[in-house]
Order: C-alpha cells, then structure tokens, then sequence
C-alpha cells in the first residue's frame, strides 16, 4: 500500500500550538525585534518539531512586496487603463516608504499556480489586481499567514484583507442618474463573471426596481471590459432591434466603444442615447463628449493596499475597507 503524503505544516498549526497569532508566529520566525525571546524560542521548538520549512521561510525578504496583476478574467491584455492607474498609487505609496516591489508576469490560473507563483517570489507580501477566480486559495494563504492585500470586493467568508469600494451602491447610482433624467430604457454593458461586475450589475437592477421600471433581459450584455466589446455590444442591441436610450457602462474603456458604434449608426451621444461609465480612466475626460463616470479613488486605494500589507508584516491585523465611489457629471449625459 502507498503511503500517503504528509501535509506541510503552517504557521496556523504552529499558533494553535504555541497560543499565539498566526502573525507572532510570522514575525517571531522572521527574528521580528518586537517578538520577546522566550516567544522566539517556543515558536523556533514547535517549527522544528513540526518539521516545517525554516529555510524556504528565512528566505524570504520583508523589505519587498511583489503585486500580481491577475486580470485575465475580464481582459485579454496583461492590464487595462484602471489598473495601470492603480498601480501607480501603489507604486507612490512605495517610494513613500522607500520599499521596492516587483511585477509579476505570470497569470495563475487556479490555486495550485497561484501557489507555484508565490513560491517563485520570496517577497515579504503580496498584492494581487484580481480576486474571482483565486478567492478561496488567498483564504487559505491568509490563514498560513501570509502577508497578502486584494483590490476587490469583500465576500462573506473571507479572510484576507481586500480594498475596494461599494460596487452596488456604485452601479445603483450610475442607473439612478439615468433614471432621473428621465431614460428607461438603460442598457447594463459589461456583465461578466467577476464578482465585482455582479455586484454593478445587481445594483443596475435595484435602481430599476425601486422606480418601478421592469428589468428588460435583452438589455444586459455581456462583454470583457475592453473598448471592443463596447462597440459590439451596441452593434448587437441595434441588430436585434433593441430599443434603449441609456447605458450602464461597466467600465469607462466599454463606454467609449459603445459611444463610437453609435456613432457609426447615427446616434447623437447624449441626445439619443445617456451613458455612464465606470472607473474614471484618464481619458473619460477628452472623450467626445466628455464621459459620465463613476470614480474610484485610486491613489487612495494604492496606498491603503501598501499600508494593509506593511501592517500584516509587522504583525498586526488590517482589515478590508470600502472607499467611497463619486459620481462625476460630464457630457455623456446632457445633464
């Protein structure tokens, strides 16, 4: 009979057997100055004992961060205009603190290439653009200890640190800008199967709901959130007869191709038809016209995800937060 593999210990086992945080026991293996010595040595003794990898763990550099851009659910480009914008909060937010990062290359595609990958990096911590498809193996690595923050949506069961801001409130008050200029026909543009797009979509469909205005199926298209699949999408709704005089935009990039298809079909942009994006990309504002879109504090965000992931290697908690989204009124709208 073939013996079955042994598990590798984590830092979880070691904390339920010493009593301590699983972020004692990381930054007591780590020769932390703020873990006391008889700490040090307890968690030292249970390491060893448990067979659990001090080398691989020694290893590692604190003083660096590496960020994954883990997109390709929504995108067939390695990064969109957000996320490039994104990153540059984050990049400000490291020159700040004097800490280098690196990019990762590499897209996982599961959990097991997830970890392949951050086995790849001995980096301190970690910051991953993307969160859908690896939710459930960041779980796990948050609870191995590692130092880890998500640009996201915060989930039920989760327990990793994630940064993001309320999608639902985000695509209700888009809708009920539309509402209030008196369209009911609003198209939802960029449904797709990541978490934060649903929650855009359910709150596109709130707003319907609470002015009364039936959900219409043939109005919700599904798209990556790339300038093409905007532009198909309107093309689509025209080919099929749809009738609709607003769109919801689930990206800025996914609005300005809806409005250039309606421009090739003769539609006057706001006077045909209302959009609003969302994201506020750097060119939303010399769009023609001018986009609608709901902002995202970037530059906020990619300090908080540093600061999130700077707190966990000095081993104290950092808990998710929800940065507020505005609504900035420009051309596409006509009011």
């Amino acid at each position: 009979m073939q013996k079955e593999a042994t598990r590798p210990v984590t830092l979880q086992q070691i904390a339920l057997q010493a009593g301590v945080s699983v972020s004692t026991v990381s930054r007591a293996l780590a020769r932390h100055p703020a873990i006391s010595e008889e700490t040090r040595e307890l968690v030292l003794k249970l390491a060893k004992e448990s067979n659990y990898d001090l080398k691989r763990r020694q290893g590692i550099d604190q003083s660096q961060i590496t960020v994954v851009m883990a997109v390709p659910a929504i995108s067939t480009q390695m990064a969109e205009p957000f996320q490039l914008r994104l990153l540059g909060g984050i990049g400000s937010a490291m020159r700040e603190r004097h800490i280098d990062f690196s990019i990762s290359h590499r897209v996982p595609k599961n959990g097991d290439s997830l970890a392949e990958l951050m086995s790849a990096h001995p980096t301190g911590g970690f910051i991953f653009l993307g969160q859908s498809q690896y939710h459930d193996a960041l779980n796990k690595f948050s609870k191995q200890g590692r130092a880890l923050a998500v640009w996201g949506a915060h989930l039920e069961d989760q327990t990793y640190c994630s940064i993001g801001t309320d999608n639902f409130f985000g695509g209700q008050r888009a809708t009920n800008h539309l509402l209030r200029l008196g369209r009911r026909r609003i198209a939802f543009i960029g449904a797709c199967d990541v978490v934060e797009i649903e929650q855009r979509l359910a709150g596109y469909r709130a707003a319907l709901s609470n002015h009364g205005v039936e959900l219409d199926t043939s109005l919700v298209q599904h798209s990556k959130l790339v300038f093409d699949s905007g532009f198909e999408a309107v093309n689509d709704l025209m080919d099929r007869g749809v009738k609709f005089d607003g769109i919801v935009s689930a990206s800025d990039m996914v609005a300005i191709g809806a409005m250039r298809a309606l421009s090739t079909h003769g539609m006057s942009v706001p006077n045909d038809v209302s959009i609003v994006g969302y994201d506020d990309i750097d060119v939303a504002s010399f769009s023609s016209p001018a986009l609608t879109t709901i902002r995202q504090d970037v530059l906020k965000a990619g300090h908080l995800l540093v600061t999130k992931v700077m707190r966990q290697l000095s081993g104290h908690n950092a808990p998710s937060e929800r940065l507020q989204t505005e609504l900035i009124v420009r051309g596409s709208c006509g009011g």
